[in-house]
């Protein structure tokens, strides 16, 4: 009948609907990000996938200049880092386990009073400046005796405050005068990928380093060309050519 016929096509007509796409069924991803042919495509669509594994973003941290992540893993690709980890170093000691931060403060001094020596701190010429690596045990004597005889240091604490995803006030330091020198030696190439990863470079700045020279001095390390020096503790250069900074390292 007319009724019959009308009812059994509203049926059929609710039954048939238009076909999940490619993503409603879960095939989001594209091949480039699978890793290898771990995958299964979309059977309307090939350029939609579906990955069964990923290929791995991270690795252990084995080469000077790997990018360190907040979890401590270190970058495979820098072309091609992991959006779920951010980078907060790159390494520049193996043995050591050391990285330098991705920023660094210009225009700081060492001290805001000149004339303190800090009794812990063994005053250093400059051939032994350069065998001082204890830049974390250094740091936290200057902030202890800054704190106790009410001296502000503020290179220290600008390296001692500094903290990011995955880090605590107190992990990073001001680096020793050794190193400092560890970066030097290879700032060539940690130099490029510190631009690449943050657009800036070192240039010509003097970084300040947590090995004493005199009651009014400290040593400072310039990468290019690499020098040591060292210069009065409330002293720094606002010059439009170089400037003294802050550069705080982490022991990872």
């Amino acid at each position: 009948s007319i009724l019959a016929l009308s009812f059994s096509y509203n049926v059929h007509a609710q039954l048939c609907s238009a076909p999940l796409s490619c993503e409603e069924l879960g095939f989001t991803d594209t091949a480039d990000k699978c890793d290898g042919d771990a995958m299964i495509k979309c059977p309307t669509d090939y350029s939609k996938v579906f990955c069964r594994s990923y290929p791995k973003t991270t690795k252990v941290c084995d080469t000077i200049g790997d990018v360190l992540y907040d979890d401590k893993s270190c970058a495979i690709d820098i072309n091609n880092l992991d959006p779920n980890r951010t980078p907060i170093g790159i390494v520049f000691d193996i043995d050591r386990k050391l990285a330098f931060a991705l920023k660094f403060q210009i225009n700081i001094r060492w001290a805001t009073s000149a004339a303190f020596d800090i009794p812990e701190l063994k005053n250093l010429e400059p051939n032994d400046a350069q065998n001082d690596y204890s830049g974390k045990i250094n740091t936290s004597i200057i902030i202890t005796h800054g704190n106790n005889n009410g001296y502000e240091t503020p290179a220290a604490d600008y390296c001692y405050n500094y903290t990011t995803r995955g880090t605590n006030k107190g992990d990073w330091y001001l680096p020793a005068a050794g190193e400092l020198k560890l970066i030097s030696n290879n700032i060539n190439t940690l130099e490029n990928i510190f631009n690449k990863i943050t657009g800036y470079l070192f240039g010509n700045n003097q970084y300040w380093s947590s090995s004493e020279h005199a009651s009014n001095s400290s040593f400072l390390y310039r990468f290019n060309p690499s020098t040591l020096s060292y210069q009065g503790k409330t002293f720094y250069n606002s010059l439009a050519k170089f400037y003294d900074c802050a550069l705080p390292v982490l022991a990872f």
